[in-house]
């Protein structure tokens, strides 16, 4: 094993964020035990942009370092610092400060005083949307500090791009102190100091996964309880609660006791989760109540945050007073930004139509994109009315009925949990992007099928989910209902 010192990277935070074991399987498991990550899915995790020299051409002038000079990072540090020293824009520089290396998306010179002239440089990243992550922020804190160190300026700001050549600021030394205890944590995990078990949603997007999974499980970690935070863990550790099993046993009242600042209800919801853990069944809170109406439209949308594209609207649309009639797969589709438009008006159309319904979706995305849709292209206010006051998010109804023996609660957990089987197991949005544009590129229709299947999978599980959920209520006499 090399023992030299690893550098810091600004990577080195995105992966902390996604999951603190990903930095420290990198350096000490074995490289073949790792999930390989197609490159164009990890631009969409890290929400960056293809082909961004292309894109920023269009908004912003810059130089560029010799694609050779990378070979070596310090030739390509030296060329960056050259650049700086002329005062030009610089795309994709290096910069190194002792053992950090940062490599932003552009060096932008603004005027005022340095120890390079009368100019200063600030870090931009380019990003498919200006949504301010945590990662996102302190890879450009992570840039302007090595600026510091070359320039003699801290800048006050980081800046973020997105296609479009709209940009988002936010000031550096808000976040420093977050920042500062994020780079000790992450040189901890450098040096060895391997990271409490800990799962998170986003551990999915690391290739350590599996690894991941299977040592939570195996130590039972109480970090398996859904929506418990790393915050929460070392909370819970401090009192002695290391395990889900020992969350199920802890008398709630006296949590609260040792826990004073934390709500009762965020302890009786960790205590119920680890609860169903344990006996891997759920508990019914309350009967769901939803409105009985002629048609029940399922609905799942697709987007590829790369071309900034919604690029399909789908759904069936059940009538209730058939019940055994196995509801049609609709869809509205997009093949590029010229067709997005027409898409659209295509969806108001089968919404104008509809009467006595409710729209029923899965988490928040539906309602965004509609909201996103409806202000780029226009809807006339009674539509818009229309689909807000008769839109359903399933997962708010089974947060709020039902806890499950899951480590999560996204639709193929809850859908997967009571049955649903997709056509292609390990698909996901993302992947779905990946294979749009491998469609874009080839319009092979077999592509176009996987990704209509994929579809019409998600909402069907949709349906699946409302179904079984007003099916379901408290079962045993400690579970009663709520008036």
């Amino acid at each position: 094993m090399d023992q030299r010192k690893p550098k810091i990277t600004a990577d080195h935070f995105y992966k902390f964020f996604q999951c603190p074991h990903w930095i420290w399987f990198d350096i000490y498991e074995d490289a073949k035990r790792g999930k390989k990550v197609p490159p164009l899915l990890d631009i969409i995790y890290k929400g960056k942009i293809p082909n961004s020299e292309k894109v920023m051409m269009e908004h912003k002038k810059f130089e560029i370092i010799k694609p050779e000079l990378f070979r070596d990072l310090d030739e390509a540090f030296m060329a960056t610092l050259d650049l700086m020293r002329q005062g030009k824009n610089i795309y994709h520089g290096v910069l190194m400060y002792e053992d950090w290396v940062g490599m932003p998306d552009l060096l932008e010179a603004r005027p005022g005083k340095s120890e390079l002239g009368d100019w200063y440089y600030v870090a931009y990243d380019a990003q498919s949307s200006l949504d301010l992550r945590d990662e996102s922020k302190f890879q450009l804190i992570f840039y302007s500090l090595i600026l510091e160190k070359l320039q003699g300026v801290r800048p006050e700001q980081g800046y973020m791009i997105d296609p479009r050549g709209n940009e988002g600021s936010f000031m550096v030394n808000d976040f420093l102190e977050q920042f500062n205890l994020t780079l000790s944590q992450i040189e901890k995990i450098l040096d060895g100091e391997k990271p409490a078990p800990f799962l998170k949603r986003t551990c999915k997007r690391t290739p350590w996964y599996s690894l991941c999974l299977s040592e939570t499980e195996g130590c039972n970690d109480v970090s398996l309880i859904f929506k418990l935070s790393q915050a929460d863990q070392r909370r819970l550790y401090e009192i002695g609660i290391r395990t889900v099993e020992e969350m199920a046993k802890a008398d709630v009242d006296d949590l609260q006791s040792k826990l004073e600042d934390w709500p009762f209800d965020k302890l009786v919801r960790y205590s119920n989760q680890a609860k169903v853990l344990v006996s891997k069944e759920p508990i019914y809170l309350r009967k769901t109540r939803l409105p009985i109406v002629k048609n029940e439209v399922y609905f799942d949308i697709e987007s590829d945050p790369l071309k900034g594209l919604d690029y399909l609207l789908g759904f069936v649309v059940k009538n209730t007073e058939k019940p055994d009639e196995v509801p049609k797969y609709q869809y509205c589709f997009a093949k590029d930004k010229s067709e997005e438009g027409a898409m659209w008006k295509k969806f108001l159309d089968f919404l104008a139509d509809l009467d006595d319904f409710v729209i029923y979706h899965y988490a928040y995305y539906e309602k965004e994109v509609f909201n996103r849709l409806a202000a780029k292209y226009g809807a006339p206010q009674a539509l818009v009315d229309k689909f807000k006051e008769n839109t359903i998010d399933l997962h708010e109804a089974v947060v709020d009925s039902v806890v499950m023996p899951l480590y999560f609660y996204g639709l193929k957990d809850i859908a997967g949990y009571i049955g649903y089987k997709w056509d292609d197991p390990e698909a996901g949005g993302a992947e779905s992007v990946v294979w749009f544009n491998d469609w874009t590129d080839s319009q092979d229709p077999e592509i176009l099928k996987k990704i209509l299947r994929y579809n019409e999978d998600d909402v069907r599980a949709t349906q699946l989910i409302k179904e079984w959920l007003v099916d379901q209520g408290p079962r045993k006499i400690k579970e009663k209902l709520e008036e």
